[in-house]
């Protein structure tokens, strides 16, 4: 992007183009920032088993490193 000073960028577009939050970044959010992905249920699910299989299988090793594939080590585990 030699035409622009500062953009705002986020992985899904930065990796695609050679771009990693922790290499190229001059800020980078951690797992507090409100703009975190969340998982989201309606009360009456949240204890469903359904609900709590797939939030242990997602917030795994597994799942992480897989991102970090996909997004060029820019993830930032929100668990």
């Amino acid at each position: 992007m030699d035409d622009v000073d500062l953009a705002v960028v986020n992985n899904t577009y930065a990796g695609q183009v050679g771009l990693n939050a922790t290499e190229h970044g001059v800020f980078v959010e951690n797992k507090e920032s409100p703009y975190v992905n969340i998982i989201v249920v309606r009360k009456d699910n949240q204890a469903s088993e359904a609900v709590q299989n797939f939030v242990k299988a997602y917030q795994t090793e597994e799942v992480f490193q897989e991102a970090q594939k996909h997004f060029k080590d820019g993830v930032v585990k929100g668990w």
